[in-house]
C-alpha cells in the first residue's frame, strides 16, 4: 500500500492577523558636539500596529478588512531645545484598508481596494539635531504637517501563458501635504495637495527558473491645489537573476518632470542591487547587500506604491550605493 503524500491547504474562512512594529534610531554623537546629557541625546522612533481579517466571502471572491495606525517621534529635534525637549511628532492610529479579490478564471484576477496612509518626518535620529533658531524651530513644528494619502485602486492580472503575466490598474485619489526635500537639505518643505488620477500596465516573463524581466508603463494626471494640471509618465525595464545564494537585479526608467518636486525635464534612473545569503550561523541566517538606489521623485509613483504608513528621511530620496548585512536574528 503507498503511503499518501500530505497536501497542506488553507482553507479558512477566515484568517485575523494582528502587528505591532517599534524602530528607532540613536543620533550616536557626544554631549560636547551637542550640549546634551548622554540620555538626551536626538532620537528618533515610531511604533506601527495592524489588524487584518481576510474572509471568505464566496467560492471565488475574498475580502480583506483592517486598519493600522502609527506614531512617528522626534526627540531632541533642535539644539536650542528647552526643558520639554522640543519634539517633533506625528500621529493617526487609524488608517483604514479594505481589498476584494475576484478570481473570475483560473487565469484571470479582479481586485478593488482602498487604503489611508500616511508618512512623518523622521530625520534626527541619523544625522543628529537641527542647528535652526529657536523661533524658527517653533515655527518649523507648528506648520510641518505628516504627508498623508487616499487611494482607490481598480486592478486586473491576466496569465497568458505560464511564463508571461499581464496587469493593469488604475488608480484615483488626492495626496496632501506632500513632503519633499530640496537639494542637500534635511528639512522637509510641504510641496501642496493635488488630485491624482492615472494607470499602469505591466508585462511580466519569466525566460528561465532563474531569470525574469519585466516593463511597465505609467501615466498620470495630477490636478495641483492651485489648479493647475500636470501629466506624470514612467517607462522602465527590470530585470531579476537568481541562482543558488545569489540574486541580482536592474531597473531602468525614464520619467517626465515631477509635477510637485525639483527637478530637470526629463531623468533616467538607473538602480542596480546585488544581494548574496550565506549559509545560516548557528541556525540564523545572514544576507549581505550592495545596492545602488535612484528614488523616483514622480508623485503618482509614490502614489502607486502599496506600503504602510512608515517614517521620511531625505536619504529616501537621494542617490546613494548602499552595503547592508541583514541578519534573521
Amino acid at each position: 500500500m503507498e503511503a499518501a503524500t500530505p497536501v497542506h491547504v488553507d482553507d479558512r474562512d477566515q484568517d485575523i492577523q494582528i502587528r505591532w512594529q517599534t524602530t528607532a534610531r540613536r543620533f550616536l554623537g557626544t554631549t560636547d558636539a551637542t550640549s546634551f546629557a548622554p540620555h538626551r541625546l536626538s532620537r528618533s522612533r515610531m511604533v506601527r500596529y495592524g489588524v487584518q481579517d481576510r474572509l471568505l466571502v464566496g467560492e471565488h471572491l475574498t475580502a480583506t478588512l483592517g486598519w493600522h495606525g502609527i506614531k512617528v517621534s522626534n526627540r531632541n529635534a533642535n539644539v536650542t531645545a528647552g526643558p520639554g525637549r522640543e519634539k517633533l511628532r506625528a500621529n493617526d492610529w487609524f488608517l483604514p484598508r479594505a481589498t476584494l479579490v475576484l478570481q473570475a478564471r483560473q487565469d484571470l484576477a479582479l481586485s478593488l481596494d482602498y487604503a489611508d496612509t500616511l508618512r512623518a518626518y523622521s530625520e534626527t535620529g541619523m544625522s543628529g539635531p537641527m542647528g535652526l533658531r529657536h523661533d524658527d524651530f517653533l515655527a518649523l513644528r507648528r506648520t510641518l504637517k505628516p504627508e498623508t494619502q487616499s487611494r482607490v485602486q481598480m486592478r486586473a492580472d491576466w496569465s497568458a501563458a505560464p511564463t508571461l503575466g499581464l496587469s493593469l490598474s488604475l488608480q484615483g485619489g488626492r495626496i496632501d501635504d506632500r513632503l519633499r526635500f530640496t537639494g542637500r537639505g534635511t528639512v522637509p518643505v510641504n510641496a501642496g495637495s493635488a488630485r491624482i488620477d492615472g494607470a499602469i500596465l505591466e508585462a511580466r516573463h519569466q525566460v528561465t527558473p532563474q531569470w525574469q524581466w519585466s516593463i511597465r508603463y505609467s501615466d498620470a494626471r495630477v490636478r495641483m491645489s492651485g489648479g493647475d494640471i500636470v501629466r506624470e509618465q514612467s517607462l522602465s525595464v527590470g530585470s531579476v537573476w537568481q541562482d543558488g545564494p545569489w540574486r541580482a537585479a536592474l531597473s531602468v526608467a525614464r520619467t517626465s518632470a515631477p509635477a510637485m518636486a525639483v527637478s530637470g525635464p526629463r531623468a533616467v534612473r538607473v538602480e542596480v542591487g546585488v544581494d548574496y545569503a550565506l549559509a545560516a550561523v548557528g541556525g540564523r541566517p545572514i544576507t549581505l547587500s550592495l545596492h545602488m538606489t535612484d528614488p523616483d521623485n514622480l508623485v503618482s509613483g509614490t502614489f502607486a506604491r502599496d506600503e504602510l504608513s512608515g517614517s521620511l528621511r531625505a536619504a529616501d530620496h537621494a542617490r546613494a550605493v548602499m552595503a547592508r548585512a541583514r541578519l534573521g536574528w
